[in-house]
């Protein structure tokens, strides 16, 4: 009986962060309009090339990361989804403090359409799967940075599912393409939405 009781309170807690991460447009208007926040977004959709994240040889540092043809790129239905998430601070008049995004071309195509004045940051860049040490440096820079960041208006991330993710361990997040999550300080999220693509 203990098990199965274990077992429901399991599946409660996991539905629970489950039905955080379903959100919408108009709560993610709200949280941003009251600024001070931090916005992750991962890039919006840019399909895989031969099933592969990246070429092979892409994080050996012999492919130039701003070259847009060695690499994942925003599709058709990505560059339409990058358009939508522009629209969300632009028709909404959202407060930006800062727009920091990653050197990669899907990264940075999908900051351009938040705002034209977007920083490329090496902090956010991804490192490629497997680097366990360099993982934590990067997370504990990032970590570090928002902590020492403070504004009345927004700061905006654009970056990738790697980077994203490891940051949200305790609320389970799973970060789609195109999704905007809006949180505080803490790593709180306050609301996010799927983006549409």
């Amino acid at each position: 009986m203990k098990k199965i009781i274990l077992i429901l309170f399991g599946l409660i807690l996991c539905s629970n962060a489950l039905a955080l991460k379903v959100g919408s447009e108009e709560e993610v208007v709200e949280a941003l309009k009251k600024g001070g926040n931090i916005v992750f977004i991962r890039h919006a959709y840019a399909p895989r090339i031969n099933n592969k994240f990246e070429p092979d040889d892409f994080y050996s540092g012999s492919l130039k990361k701003k070259d847009c043809s060695v690499q994942r790129d925003l599709d058709d239905r990505g560059l339409a989804q990058a358009k939508v998430i522009g629209a969300v601070f632009k028709d909404n008049n959202i407060e930006i403090d800062k727009v920091l995004t990653s050197i990669y071309c899907r990264c940075f195509k999908t900051a351009e359409e938040i705002s034209s004045d977007y920083e490329i940051s090496k902090m956010i860049i991804s490192i490629g799967r497997g680097n366990v040490s360099k993982k934590k440096k990067q997370l504990k820079k990032i970590r570090k940075y928002i902590e020492k960041w403070d504004s009345n208006k927004n700061l905006v991330i654009v970056s990738h599912f790697n980077v994203i993710n490891p940051l949200f361990e305790k609320s389970l997040l799973s970060i789609s393409s195109g999704e905007i999550v809006v949180s505080d300080k803490d790593f709180n999220i306050l609301a996010n939405w799927k983006v549409p693509y």
